[in-house]
Parts: structure tokens; C-alpha cells; sequence
């Protein structure tokens, strides 16, 4: 009985969490029926899951739309995580100008365990996998590369063990291979491949304090736009970094570990 409490208690949080990244500039209210829709679950069931988000403050009802909109307490639940970039507005505006000025998708990227998160992309022609949220593919991407680079190499084999052993023997990586894509990442400053089937991105670090997560931003694109316009795309990306954050990580070639150190 205990255990059925448990689980019940970790699909809840699991779908609160959901229900906050439906959310977004294109999406700022959503009905019951919609919630329902996307997470499985009886409309009873999100009813009550709406009604008790509303109760605490992160969720506003609106009675005539009959539709529900995120409060500004959404926004300040992690409004002290590196304050320097979110809390002092930096990172967004950069985010929101090197789209405007490469005109391709924008994404913000963490490593959560062994699992590549795009925390945050920016709208525009994109693969679907990414615009659905999903955990991203951490060896096979430039996005995965750019943070790995901040691992240490033993760790880098244990990840490629792990992940090697839970997925189809063609999608396997070979330690030594990815270790030398990493160093090269390291000698140029920046990571680039594909991302699926006929998109690829270019992804770069961001200026990263002591005890602060690593974060990773670049542009995504059809692979012969990225291909074609890679040096000046690279260029673009380091300069609002550069502009926004600070010069760190802004040069043309550098170790990306000293930059996480300091």
C-alpha cells in the first residue's frame, strides 16, 4: 500500500512538472481538456491537479476562457539559480538576438545524469524529438560534445558504458572515437554535428561560476545552412556571448575545463 502511495505521489510531480513546460510564448493558456489530452490522464484527474496548482498560487483560472495561465511565482521559483544570467536578464535577450541575427532556432542545453536536456529553444523550424522536449541524444550530439568536454575522461568511458548498454548496437560509440572528438572540441572552442536526420547545430559553453551548472548555447539548423555558414555562425554565437555575459569563452581558441574552473 505504501509503495502505491509512493508512485502515486512521483506521477503527480512528474506531471506538474509537465503541466509547467506545456507552457511557452505560443502557448500561454491551456484548457483542462488540453492537459488531459497531452498527459493521458482522466479529465477528473487534471481537474484536481489544476484546481490544486491554482490553490498555491503558480496557475490563474480564467473562468470565461475556461482556460489556465502560469502566475508570476512560476517565474520566481528559480529566479536565484545563476543569478547572472537569469535573475539580471542577460541570457534570455542574448538567447532572443542571436536568433534574430542568425535567423535559426536557439538552444539552451544541460546535462541532467547521463541525459542531454534543450531546457530551452527558441521557436522556429526545428526536429520534432527537440520541439517535444525529450531527452536529447548526449554522445551523438554537438550539444552532448560541448558539455562532455567538461567531463573528465574516466567519467566520459563510464557514460559511454552506460548509455552504450541500454540502446541498438548501430547507435553504439566507441570510447576512443568520442574522447578524440572531445579534444578537438577543446582545441577549437566549439562543438558541431548533427542532431537528426538533416539538422545539425553548433553549440559553444556559457561563461560558467564555481559550483554553477554548465549550460551550453547554439543554433540549430538543415545541415547544409549550418555546413555552409559554420566559421561566421561560430563568430555570431561567441560575439553575444561576448556582449551579453562577458568575454569568457569568447576567444577564438581555448581549454573549455579552465573555463569551467573560474
Amino acid at each position: 500500500m505504501a509503495t502505491a502511495v509512493k508512485e502515486k505521489k512521483i506521477k503527480s510531480a512528474d506531471r506538474v512538472l509537465r503541466i509547467f513546460e506545456m507552457f511557452g510564448p505560443d502557448r500561454q493558456s491551456l484548457t483542462v481538456m488540453e492537459v488531459a489530452r497531452a498527459l493521458d490522464v482522466p479529465q477528473s484527474s487534471t481537474s484536481e491537479l489544476l484546481a490544486s496548482l491554482v490553490r498555491q498560487g503558480y496557475l490563474a483560472r480564467d473562468r470565461r476562457a475556461r482556460a489556465f495561465r502560469p502566475t508570476a511565482r512560476i517565474s520566481l521559483l528559480g529566479a536565484w539559480v545563476q543569478p547572472h544570467l537569469f535573475r539580471d536578464g542577460r541570457l534570455l535577450p542574448m538567447v532572443d538576438n542571436l536568433q534574430q541575427q542568425t535567423r535559426l532556432a536557439v538552444s539552451l542545453t544541460s546535462m541532467v545524469g547521463v541525459s542531454l536536456k534543450h531546457v530551452h529553444t527558441t521557436a522556429g523550424p526545428i526536429p520534432a524529438a527537440l520541439a517535444q522536449s525529450e531527452d536529447a541524444d548526449l554522445l551523438h550530439s554537438p550539444f552532448g560534445h560541448i558539455l562532455l568536454s567538461l567531463v573528465r575522461g574516466e567519467e566520459v568511458r563510464k557514460i559511454v558504458h552506460r548509455l552504450n548498454a541500454g540502446c541498438d548496437p548501430e547507435m553504439h560509440v566507441r570510447y576512443q572515437d568520442l574522447q578524440a572528438t572531445l579534444e578537438q572540441v577543446n582545441r577549437q572552442g566549439f562543438a558541431t554535428g548533427k542532431v537528426a536526420a538533416g539538422w545539425s547545430g553548433i553549440a559553444l559553453l556559457l561563461p560558467q561560476g564555481i559550483d554553477e551548472e554548465p549550460l551550453g548555447v547554439g543554433v540549430i539548423g538543415r545541415t547544409a545552412d549550418i555546413d555552409a555558414r559554420r566559421d561566421e555562425l561560430v563568430r555570431t554565437i561567441r560575439q553575444n556571448i561576448s556582449q551579453y555575459l562577458g568575454p569568457r569563452v569568447a576567444h577564438e581558441s581555448h581549454d573549455l575545463r579552465s573555463v569551467a574552473m573560474h
